[in-house]
């Protein structure tokens, strides 16, 4: 990456007003160091003009639409191709400090259709020959290894350019968000241990003992994941407690001379681990009902959540053993493979093998009926709901009861909160929308899951377990709809409309009208986003207020009274909010929204309506015309 040079960066973290309503939220930006000075010294500093990347004209933009940024951060986001992926990975900048840290030859993960695959870092730079901006993206280019050599796109080469060579189809080019470092060199140098208690000869290490091992301070712990044959000697691969900063833990390579078991070390304190894990979990008795699809806990440094993935034995590993995919992401220390094999599937470090006596069923759901799954996590119907019936929407008197407390909604995991938000608002309390449950379709199995295994639960126990969300989410990304719809965050209007457009073609329920001259347009969408000026002079508004002054600043009509009108709030980005709090209207009054002539219901339609502002999200089928 370039030197430091002469421009301050930012990224506009919200969409300007008018008449600069044109210009995105995510957009990077620059203006000359020089000229920022000078306007610092003039106390001009509250709206500064700023050159977008690809322009070449300045544009004036008021400060606090500005976040400023370095320039390395700046380079690694020009490569994130969409504005809204640029905000998202903005409020990570945990990320942005690792990325910023890799460098050829680092082993990484690197996300491809929707797989992470195994590769080494050998390019990092741009993939542009010419430009005019100051600064270009940045892409890591990786050579996949292993087993997955051959599973990528190119051989090192891009636009007729090359910029590392490898075999045919094991090279990828990726932004930064698609890539997870492996190991970890430790910052101090490792001590050898004392040959007293040395491993190698007494007592041989193996796949799952805890150990520890020696900075030139601090000791760490870790357990052993795999053993190493190195030009230096063996190395052990090790998954630490906790890195050096106190983070979460990361996996990294040590020689065999520098680490030792934690029982030589100190018995005491293994014997107490070994309590713990053991008499205090439950033991076998509780072991003997847990089955693949199970939900278990068990208790590691703290109480840890997952679904049994897979059980029987490993080598060289003592007693039965269950592999889990952990609720906590950050928990785990692999993608469910062991020592180079696959055992089963699921996404990097939420994969965890233990011992199946240290396993108990998950206490959270006491009050829920116990469901098991089939054990094939990619079969359509893994998960089988106890009822099958067509259960009505949750009744206001109900709401308290069936949906208030622990372990309620839909259970998230993996980046599934836009999903489960936008499940939750509409098929909870109404039945608006219950014609896609029913309909003729080809999509017979999604409708299947959406129905059985979701809407069903949802509305007879108040609760839905992640596997069954998981499940569609598989579906979705089966049928290539979209590469990564089991690992990312997408936005819940993006996910409703693939359902009610692609999948099961409903008719768009909303059809707005627009003036431009003597010209009527007429469209018919599936939602209606709301928009808002950067300078109104709202400050606690209702969705009523929100509703008339989006739809009276765009010249908007309904064409015809909507049988369900879904809204998603004004927003713009996660660092920026437009209004700290919005109060939902329950009913809303849309007699001065509706077009001349338009179409008026036979009767009034008193369903049921949820807002969730959680999502961004309001469904409302309740209507004053």
């Amino acid at each position: 990456m370039a030197s430091a040079d002469n421009k301050i960066y930012f990224i506009i973290t919200a969409k300007p007003p008018p008449p600069y309503g044109y210009i995105k939220a995510g957009e990077i930006c620059f203006i000359d160091k020089q000229r920022f000075n000078t306007r610092q010294k003039n106390n001009d500093t509250d709206v500064l003009p700023v050159v977008r990347m690809g322009k070449v004209t300045d544009t004036l933009l008021d400060k606090v639409l500005l976040q400023p940024l370095s320039r390395r951060s700046a380079e690694l986001l020009m490569a994130v191709e969409s504005n809204e992926d640029r905000l998202l990975v903005l409020n990570d900048p945990e990320a942005l400090e690792k990325a910023s840290n890799l460098s050829a030859g680092c082993q990484v993960h690197v996300e491809y259709k929707g797989q992470w695959l195994t590769g080494v870092i050998r390019y990092i730079g741009s993939l542009k020959s010419f430009s005019s901006d100051p600064l270009t993206g940045v892409f890591f280019g990786v050579e996949l290894q292993g087993e997955d050599k051959g599973k990528g796109q190119n051989d090192g080469s891009f636009s007729y350019k090359t910029y590392f060579t490898c075999p045919k189809n094991s090279g990828i080019f990726a932004p930064f968000t698609r890539i997870k470092p492996v190991y970890h060199k430790p910052s101090a140098p490792l001590l050898p241990t004392q040959s007293s208690l040395s491993i190698t000869t007494t007592e041989p290490l193996k796949a799952g003992d805890r150990v520890t091992f020696f900075g030139d301070k601090n000791a760490h712990h870790g357990m052993v994941m795999d053993i190493k044959d190195h030009p230096d000697g063996k190395m052990v691969l090790i998954s630490t407690d906790k890195d050096e900063e106190g983070k979460r833990g990361g996996e990294m390579l040590i020689p065999l001379d520098c680490v030792i078991k934690e029982e030589l070390l100190n018995k005491d304190e293994t014997e107490k681990m070994d309590t713990s894990q053991g008499a205090g979990m439950g033991g076998v008795t509780d072991s003997d009902e847990i089955t693949v699809g199970s939900l278990v806990q068990f208790l590691g440094k703290t109480l840890l959540y997952g679904i049994v993935r897979w059980i029987g034995y490993l080598p060289d590993f003592p007693g039965m053993t269950a592999g889990l995919e952990l609720e906590d992401s950050s928990a785990g220390v692999n993608d469910g493979t062991y020592k180079g094999k696959r055992y089963f599937n699921c996404p990097p470090y939420c994969g965890l093998f233990v011992k199946l006596s240290s396993c108990r069923p998950d206490d959270r759901f006491s009050g829920v009926k116990k469901k098991l799954f089939n054990g094939n996590s990619d079969n359509d119907e893994a998960m089988v709901s106890e009822e099958q019936d067509n259960v009505p929407p949750i009744r206001t008197e109900d709401v308290s009861n069936r949906l208030i407390g622990k372990m309620k909604g839909i259970q998230g995991h993996c980046n599934s909160c836009y999903m489960d938000s936008a499940l939750f608002s509409v098929f909870s309390c109404s039945s608006v929308l219950d014609s896609l449950l029913f309909k003729t379709t080809e999509y017979e199995t999604i409708q299947s899951i959406l129905l059985k295994n979701i809407v069903n639960p949802l509305r007879k126990q108040g609760f839905v377990s992640e596997q069954s969300v998981m499940n569609l989410r598989k579906q979705l990304q089966k049928r290539e709809h979209c590469p990564t719809y089991t690992t990312d965050e997408k936005d819940p209007e993006e996910f409703l409309s693939l359902i009610m457009q692609e999948i099961l073609f409903l008719d768009p329920p909303l059809i707005l009208c627009s003036q431009s001259g003597s010209i009527q347009k007429v469209q018919s969408c599936y939602y209606y986003q709301i928009f808002m000026d950067y300078n109104h002079h709202l400050v606690l508004p209702t969705v009523q207020q929100l509703l008339e002054h989006s739809f009276y600043s765009n010249s908007l009509k309904l064409a015809e009274v909507p049988s369900c009108l879904i809204l998603t709030m004004p927003r713009s980005g996660k660092s920026f909010k437009m209004f700290p709090k919005i109060i939902p209207s329950t009913e809303l009054d849309i007699t001065g929204l509706l077009a001349d002539g338009a179409l008026s219901p036979a009767a009034s339609m008193p369903q049921t309506q949820h807002p969730d502002s959680s999502s961004g999200l309001l469904l409302l089928t309740e209507f004053r015309v």
